[in-house]
C-alpha cells in the first residue's frame, strides 16, 4: 500500500501516485476538505468558507455581486471586443455581432433587406403619432392609425353621428358621451346640459327614450340620478307619471287598479290630470265649475278590515276649504261603506258620493 505523493498522508490505489484532485505542489482540492481552494483558504471579500470558490478568490455569492456591478459599469463584460453597443451604447441588451446589440443588429439587417426600421420606445414600431389625427393618447392599431381613426375607417360613416365635442364619428352618440364623460370634463358638461333640458321638461321617460335613439328608461333614470340626485329624480318621475302639470293631482299606485281605466281630465285650473274613472272626471269638472279647490288622492289612511288585517285606504278627493275627503263611486258597496265608516269613527271627515248624488249636489252647474 502506497501513500499520495502530495504529502496529504492518504492512501492511494495500487498503480496510482496521487489521489484524484491532488497535485504535485502540495495543494489539496476543495473536495479533499483540507483547503477552501487551490490558492485561497477563504473568500477574499467576506472571509467565508461556507460557499464554494467561484473565481478570483471570491465565493459564489460575492462573485455574482461583482459580476453584476461590472456589468452595470460596462467594463469589459458586454462582449469580447466591445464594452457597449457601437450604435446605441446600451449594455442591457445582449451582443449579437459586429458590436451591435440584438435590436440594432435586427434593424441593420432589415434595412439591408429594404424593411422600414422599427421605432422602439415610441408610439408604435414605425410611427411617432397617428397619421390622421396626430394623437398619441389613443393606442396604435394598424397602418399608422389610432383606435378611433381605425374604427372610423372600418365603419359606414353614413349611419354614424359626429360627436359635437371631439368630432369623432360614432354609431351610438349617447354611449360615446357616457364613456368619455368619466374622464373628459368637456364630454361631461355637454351630457349634463343635454339631460338638464330633458329633466326640466314634462316629457315622460318613454318620450325621452325615443328622442335619444332608443336609450331605455332605466338608463335615463340612472343618468338623472347621477346629475341631479336620487330624491329629485324620484320626485320628477312621479310628477311626470301623473302628467306632472299639478302637484295637487297625485295619482297613487294601486295594485287593484293596475289595468283599470285611466282618464285624462283637462282641468282649467290645474292642467291635464290623470284620474281613475270617468265618474271622477265628472265630479272634478263640477268642482272646477264651482271654483272649489281640490286635491286628488293626496293622502292614505290605515284601517283594519273585517278580518282584523291592517290595510290602507286612499279617498279620491280632498277639499281643503271644507277639510273634507270625498269618495266617488258608481254605487255603494258594503266594503266601501265599511271603510268610510271606519274613517268617520276615527275622526276623519269623509263622505261617499255615488252617481245618483252628482245631480243633487248644491254646487253642480252641469246637467248630466
Amino acid at each position: 500500500m502506497s501513500l499520495c505523493k502530495c504529502g496529504c498522508g492518504k492512501e492511494v490505489k495500487d498503480g496510482n501516485s496521487y489521489i484524484h484532485g491532488h497535485n504535485r505542489h502540495g495543494k489539496a482540492s476543495y473536495t479533499s476538505g483540507e483547503k477552501w481552494s487551490m490558492k485561497y483558504s477563504q473568500c477574499q471579500e467576506c472571509g467565508t468558507t461556507d460557499f464554494k470558490h467561484a473565481g478570483k478568490g471570491l465565493c459564489s455569492r460575492c462573485y455574482k455581486v461583482h459580476r453584476y456591478v461590472d456589468k452595470k459599469k460596462g467594463v469589459g463584460l458586454w462582449a469580447k471586443k466591445y464594452t457597449k453597443c457601437a450604435k446605441c451604447g446600451t449594455t442591457t441588451i445582449p451582443h449579437v455581432a459586429k458590436g451591435l446589440c440584438t435590436r440594432c443588429y435586427g434593424n441593420s439587417v432589415n434595412r439591408a433587406k429594404g424593411v422600414e426600421a422599427r421605432n422602439f420606445g415610441q408610439w408604435s414600431q414605425h410611427y411617432d403619432k397617428c397619421t390622421k389625427c396626430g394623437t398619441t393618447n389613443s393606442p396604435h392599431v394598424k397602418g399608422g392609425l389610432c383606435y378611433n381613426c381605425y374604427e372610423e375607417s372600418k365603419r359606414d360613416l353614413s349611419n354614424c353621428e359626429k360627436c359635437p365635442v371631439c368630432g369623432v364619428y360614432v354609431e351610438n352618440l349617447n354611449q360615446h358621451l357616457t364613456m368619455k364623460s368619466k374622464k373628459c370634463k368637456d364630454h361631461y358638461d355637454y351630457q349634463y346640459t343635454m339631460f338638464k333640458q330633458y329633466f326640466d321638461s314634462d316629457l315622460s321617460l318613454g318620450s325621452i327614450s325615443k328622442e335619444l335613439d332608443g336609450m331605455d328608461r332605466h338608463t335615463i333614470t340612472r343618468r338623472f340620478i347621477k346629475f341631479f340626485g336620487k330624491v329629485e329624480t324620484k320626485r320628477r318621475n312621479e310628477l311626470v307619471g301623473r302628467c306632472n302639470i299639478s302637484e295637487k293631482a297625485v295619482i297613487n299606485y294601486n295594485a287593484k287598479n293596475r289595468f283599470g281605466t285611466i282618464v285624462e281630465y283637462n282641468s282649467p285650473n290645474q292642467g291635464t290630470i290623470k284620474l281613475r274613472s270617468k265618474l271622477e272626471a265628472k265630479y272634478a269638472s263640477i268642482l272646477d265649475d264651482s271654483s272649489i279647490d281640490w286635491y286628488y288622492e293626496p293622502k292614505s289612511f290605515p284601517y283594519l278590515d273585517k278580518k282584523g288585517k291592517r290595510r290602507t285606504y286612499t279617498p279620491d278627493f280632498y277639499l281643503p276649504t271644507e277639510d273634507k275627503y270625498i269618495e266617488v263611486k258608481g254605487f255603494k258597496k258594503a266594503d266601501d261603506e265599511y271603510k268610510v265608516n271606519y274613517l268617520l269613527n276615527n275622526g276623519i271627515n269623509i263622505e261617499m258620493i255615488t252617481q245618483d248624488n252628482l245631480k243633487e249636489l248644491k254646487y253642480a252647474s252641469i246637467c248630466f
